[in-house]
């Protein structure tokens, strides 16, 4: 009995000291204001040109555009004010019409679910990528 407590208690200590490396590493990157683009950038081996059409699939965004041509991506309903929210830009060019730009921007729950599908390999990742989930190229020289 005493030793399974003990054995326990090892697990838990190992498994307090990932998440907290986690939470550091995670910390260290995101900063508030920051679109999902942004973000994927600071994660190594993540392919970020194809980040929104990933968050498109999982129903984070949806491409407001009416024919499909232009990428104009903006918040769905089931991601908004829970891991994303939108930045809006009023646009005034000189001898046009003005018009409103919207900016998808990763809230904290966001990164940390992006975060975690990074860990777990699930974001598309870039062809030549080393298999190392770090961005510190200290850590990656050493490794």
């Amino acid at each position: 009995m005493v030793v399974c407590a003990e054995e326990e208690k090892e697990k838990l200590l190992l498994e307090n000291k990932s998440l907290s490396t986690e939470n550091d590493c995670l910390k260290n990157l995101f900063k508030e204001g920051m679109t999902p683009n942004q973000f994927s950038k600071m994660l190594n081996g993540v392919n970020s040109q194809q980040i929104n059409h990933y968050l498109a699939a999982k129903n984070w965004l949806y491409n407001e555009s009416k024919s499909g041509n232009n990428l104009r991506w903006r918040v769905a309903a089931t991601a908004r004010d829970k891991y994303l929210t939108e930045k809006q830009n009023e646009i005034s060019p000189h001898g046009a019409n003005s018009f409103i730009s919207y900016r998808p921007v990763l809230l904290r729950k966001g990164a940390q679910r992006l975060y975690d599908q990074y860990l777990a390999n699930k974001l598309p990742m870039k062809k030549n990528w080393n298999g190392l989930h770090t961005h510190d190229k200290i850590i990656q020289i050493v490794a």
